[in-house]
């Protein structure tokens, strides 16, 4: 019986019928089991592709179709797409290239620590159309050192919404929770 991790999660959810929101002939849209915000998808090629530092020119037409199932699943939410960050983490914790298509009110439970808010809220997470420019350019994403990736999850705190700058990571929580109630 072979062997899998934690981290291999996210290619077996795509193939639970169940779980998917929509699907295509190259991607599928799923639900983050542990959403960071009130809507949080995560749309995953077919392809096996870990991450995008894997992605070549050749994955440009994928990543189009990514970002069109994306689109779609905010639909489904109510909200207009500006409500929305559509990214890629710099050091995914998840195997399988995902897309991550997330409102930007970050209220939810699952968002229990500073390194969640600045996974999503630095440069950490490489915008969608980041990713483009740079495999269009280039022809490839260049993997960032260690050193570059601590230093953004460590970033200060700021709301994304204002320019609110908590002291704490509670604080900024209770500040976005005022966000949501306006």
């Amino acid at each position: 019986m072979a062997s899998y991790s934690w981290s291999d999660a996210l290619i077996f959810a795509i193939n639970n019928v169940a779980k998917q929101v929509f699907v295509s002939e190259l991607a599928v849209v799923i639900k983050d089991k542990y959403p960071k915000a009130i809507y949080h998808f995560l749309v995953l090629p077919w392809k096996d592709i870990d991450s995008v530092y894997e992605l070549s020119s050749g994955d440009e037409g994928l990543l189009h179709e990514m970002y069109n199932l994306g689109l779609k699943a905010t639909d489904s939410s109510g909200l207009p797409v500006g409500r929305f960050e559509f990214g890629y983490h710099m050091k995914p914790s998840m195997r399988r290239l995902h897309l991550h298509v997330i409102s930007k009110d970050y209220h939810s439970p699952c968002l229990s620590h500073r390194f969640h808010w600045t996974a999503f809220n630095t440069d950490f997470f490489m915008k969608h159309e980041y990713v483009i420019e740079k495999i269009r350019a280039e022809g490839h994403i260049q993997r960032p050192n260690e050193k570059c990736i601590l230093e953004l999850l460590e970033s200060p705190l700021q709301c994304n919404q204002c320019s609110y700058q908590p002291i704490s990571f509670q604080e900024l929580k209770r500040h976005l929770k005022q966000h949501v109630e306006e």
